[in-house]
């Protein structure tokens, strides 16, 4: 069992065989399971659950980094409010569909204060 400890700091000797999602594709792929550890060089080889031949390599403070990595295998995760939607579709993280809601949503609400506004106005006269 791990200590919070360890889930909060990353320790290497608790990484072996640790899942994780990165928060932007790499090679593709979000989902990663630690395959080698170098406690020298203080890096982490990763690979595709999906695809077992893409690898990749990271640093132990880049892992750490919760802007780009969370522990676990996770399919919620919120997406970064200060990229733009034509970032996000871009980039994959969002799809068509859900931009196109987020666009009426952001329209509605403008529409809603515009509202509100005139009618605060229209009182006061």
């Amino acid at each position: 069992m791990r200590s919070n400890l360890d889930k909060n700091y990353n320790r290497i000797s608790k990484l072996d065989k640790s899942k994780w999602t990165s928060l932007k594709k790499l090679n593709g792929w979000r989902h990663y399971e630690v395959v080698n550890i170098d406690k020298k060089n203080n890096k982490i080889e990763l690979f595709a659950v999906c695809e077992k031949s893409k690898r990749i390599i990271v640093k132990k403070e880049d892992l750490k980094d919760k802007r780009f990595w969370l522990r676990g295998w996770k399919n919620d995760f919120r997406i970064d409010k200060n990229s733009s939607l034509m970032d996000q579709l871009v980039e994959g993280t969002i799809s068509m569909k859900q931009a196109a809601r987020e666009v009426r949503q952001k329209v509605r609400r403008k529409a809603e204060l515009r509202m509100l506004k005139s009618n605060d106005e229209n009182k006061e006269l």
